[in-house]
Order: C-alpha cells, then structure tokens, then sequence
C-alpha cells in the first residue's frame, strides 16, 4: 500500500502526523535564547498580564503580528512571576531587546500593567517569535502614517502618556 494511500485510508492519524510535525515546528522556533534575568523582582503590581513603553531617540517601539495590527510588546504573566519580570521578558522574546522596566505608566482596564521600560540605545531588535512577530517598529508618533492598532485609541493613549509624563 502507497503511503498516499494509508494517508487517506487513516485520515485521523495523518492528522495527528501533521499536528505534531507543527507542535515541533512551533516549540523549536520558541525555543531561542533565555531572556536576561528580571531587574527588580520585587515591588511589582500584581496584574494578569504586562508590557513595556520604551521610548527612545528611535521612537517608540512596537510590534505587529500576523494579523497586521501593532501594539506595544507585552503579552501574559507566567505563575510566580511579577508583572515586571514579565513585561522585560516580553519585551525580550518579542523583540530580542533586554528591557529595564522602570515605574508602572498605566493599568488598563484589562488589567494589562504597562511599565515605562529603557533598552540599551545601541541594542538591534530581532524577531525572536516569528510565528507571532512579523515586524518590530519604531514608531515617531509625529509621523502621519496610520496604524492598525491591536486595541482601540491606544496609539492616543500612548501618545498621552508620553505627554504627561514629568
């Protein structure tokens, strides 16, 4: 019997045979450097989830997915960790930058805890997740282009952001 032929005849275990081929293809491709170790692992906001602001002579850094909409870099909190180990990790498997974060910027309505972070200036950004990152930004708020954002007005709410702070 062809191989061809078994596939069809077992469509349930070619299935599964592709399953796992992509669940090896997608763990191989997360599995890149470990991201440095978190800066201040107290005094963290508890949140469910948390990410970055990073501002810098480049702009503001940011990320679009494979749906073409762009946001900050950020993404869950894993058990046990604080949400601003999170947001530097984040940062780090998203865009390859080692990130610092600072202050708390704003918590959402989502919980989402945003940190203001800084990344070394002279640090190149690389896509370390490209089944979920396909551009890494550097956004100049100034810059008359229109965005597809992720979550409503953020691009608003960040430039506000930038505004107010001291």
């Amino acid at each position: 019997m062809s191989y061809a032929l078994r596939w069809e005849t077992m469509p349930s275990i070619g299935s599964m045979k592709v399953s796992a081929l992509l669940g090896i293809i997608l763990l191989l491709c997360g599995c890149g450097e470990a991201p440095p170790p978190c800066q201040k692992v107290a005094q963290s906001p508890l949140a469910p989830s948390a990410g970055c602001l990073v501002v810098t002579d480049r702009g503001i850094l940011l990320v679009r997915d494979w749906t073409g909409s762009v946001a900050l870099p950020g993404g869950s909190v894993q058990r046990g960790e604080s949400s601003r180990c999170a947001a530097e990790r984040e940062v780090f498997e998203e865009t390859g930058l080692a990130a610092v974060a600072g202050d708390p910027a704003r918590r959402f309505e989502n919980g989402f805890q945003l940190f203001w972070c800084e990344v070394d200036a002279s640090a190149v950004p690389k896509i370390n997740r490209p089944f979920e990152i396909r551009q890494i930004l550097w956004w100049q708020p100034a810059e008359a282009r229109h965005i597809e954002w992720r979550y409503p007005r953020q691009g608003d709410q960040i430039q506000a952001l930038i505004a107010e702070r001291p």
